[in-house]
């Protein structure tokens, strides 16, 4: 979830939410409805560095009964959960808490990418890209925040650097696993594992200009497999049967398939013919594939 956590602006929800803290409310509050945070009512005069912040009570039922320079900063995160939320701040302190949070957080992602945890690093990122679009007031919470700005992109270009080699590393260790199946026929893997390749390039880490040049050749490579692999499940699903072989060493020689004579270069079926015949074995030609099928008993 991308969006942030906004304040409820209409009076009624206000009355309806916060019915319990209204007569705390109205204590607090100065006549009018509406409170000014000022120097005098803050404890660290220091955080006031820009114009004095106004709380509209009826438009922030947020504040009511609270300190108003009381951090709301929240950050709650699962599993099932991208990113953080976060409250908006509202008053100098808050703003300050804000920017130091936001750098904070910047740090958290610049270590686990050093410690390889790429999904955290991910997570944090997104936080802190959505936390300095926040428009601040405060001169020192701004100049805070512009620096955090400043260092996310050269963050996020280490995550997308890391995340290819990742992705690549990846696709390297598919492609041999392919190769394996299919060099011991066992075809259907062959083609559940070029799904995850797929998978890895449509999640466009592996056309990062940093691992292109190697992956271009690679996913052909498995694509190209892949084809085989279907070809073979294909022929598999034909139920040829070789009833007799007559073998001529030096002329041609020729096989009786499902009951028809087939000499060698014939047709069985469209894409489908006899390449050779060698002893008892046939060999077929399908689809670029050559296959063998023994004489059976």
């Amino acid at each position: 979830m991308r969006a942030f956590t906004t304040v409820a602006s209409a009076a009624v929800v206000a009355v309806v939410l916060f019915a319990g803290l209204a007569g705390q409310a109205q204590e607090a509050a100065p006549a009018g409805g509406t409170m000014v945070a000022t120097a005098q009512n803050t404890p660290d005069p220091e955080d006031l560095l820009g114009d004095p912040y106004v709380l509209t009570w009826e438009k922030d039922p947020r504040a009511r009964g609270r300190d108003p320079f009381e951090s709301v900063l929240r950050f709650v995160g699962t599993e099932t959960r991208r990113a953080s939320t976060f409250d908006l701040p509202r008053t100098p302190a808050e703003e300050s808490a804000f920017a130091m949070k936001a750098a904070s957080t910047l740090e958290e992602a610049n270590a686990a990418l050093d410690d390889g945890e790429l999904k955290l690093a991910d997570e944090r990122l997104d936080t802190v890209s959505r936390m300095v679009e926040v428009p601040l007031v405060t001169d020192s919470a701004k100049e805070k925040l512009a620096a955090v700005r400043a260092e996310l992109p050269q963050a996020q270009v280490r995550l997308s650097s890391m995340r290819a080699r990742a992705a690549l590393r990846q696709a390297l260790e598919l492609a041999g696993r392919m190769q394996a199946y299919f060099d011991h026929h066992r075809f259907s893997e062959v083609v559940d594992l070029h799904g995850e390749v797929l998978s890895l390039d449509n999640d466009s880490q592996l056309r990062n200009p940093e691992v292109a040049g190697t992956a271009r050749p690679l996913l052909a490579m498995c694509s190209e497999l892949a084809r085989r692999a279907q070809v073979h499940i294909e022929f598999a699903q034909m139920e040829l049967a070789i009833d007799a072989v007559s073998y001529f060493p030096h002329g041609r020689s020729f096989a009786i398939v499902n009951g028809e004579v087939i000499g060698e270069g014939g047709s069985v079926a469209p894409e489908l013919g006899v390449a050779s015949v060698a002893g008892s074995k046939v060999v077929f030609s399908y689809k670029g594939e050559r296959i063998a099928l023994e004489l059976e008993n």
